[in-house]
């Protein structure tokens, strides 16, 4: 399910515009810096709603699973309900923005580690899954 748009701004002031989609959404293989969130209803206005960020994370493909096991059971016990969605095809471009996002937002899940998380280089997924053993 696609909600209302939603914008962001990064610690360097630069303003992000997601999509909002159902965190169940079975995505395309696109490319994006995404944010993780629950979102909760704007009084009457089923269309307008706030978001808490739950986690900050950028991807090479969202069809790919775009979490470990252990971040999505984090998502699970904070409520999470959707994915934002910033698309940029450019790896730099993606992480850059990832990572502003990540210095303006404290999150619920990856706090600790998201910053390395963001900075260090991008393991293919195939690679990723056959270290977890898949």
């Amino acid at each position: 399910m696609r909600y209302s748009d939603v914008v962001f701004s990064g610690k360097s002031g630069a303003t992000y515009r997601c999509q909002v989609w159902s965190l169940e959404t079975s995505f395309r293989p696109v490319p994006a810096a995404y944010i993780v969130t629950r979102r909760a209803q704007s009084g009457s206005n089923y269309n307008s709603g706030a978001h808490e960020v739950i986690y900050i994370g950028e991807t090479s493909s969202l069809a790919d699973p775009f979490a470990t096991a252990a971040d999505f059971a984090c998502f699970r016990k904070h409520g999470a309900t959707c994915v934002c969605v910033y698309r940029v095809e450019h790896e730099q471009l993606r992480r850059k923005a990832a990572l502003d996002l990540a210095h303006a937002h404290e999150t619920l899940c990856g706090e600790k580690n998201k910053i390395d998380r963001l900075t260090a280089p991008e393991v293919p997924a195939e690679a990723e899954r056959a270290a977890d053993g898949a």
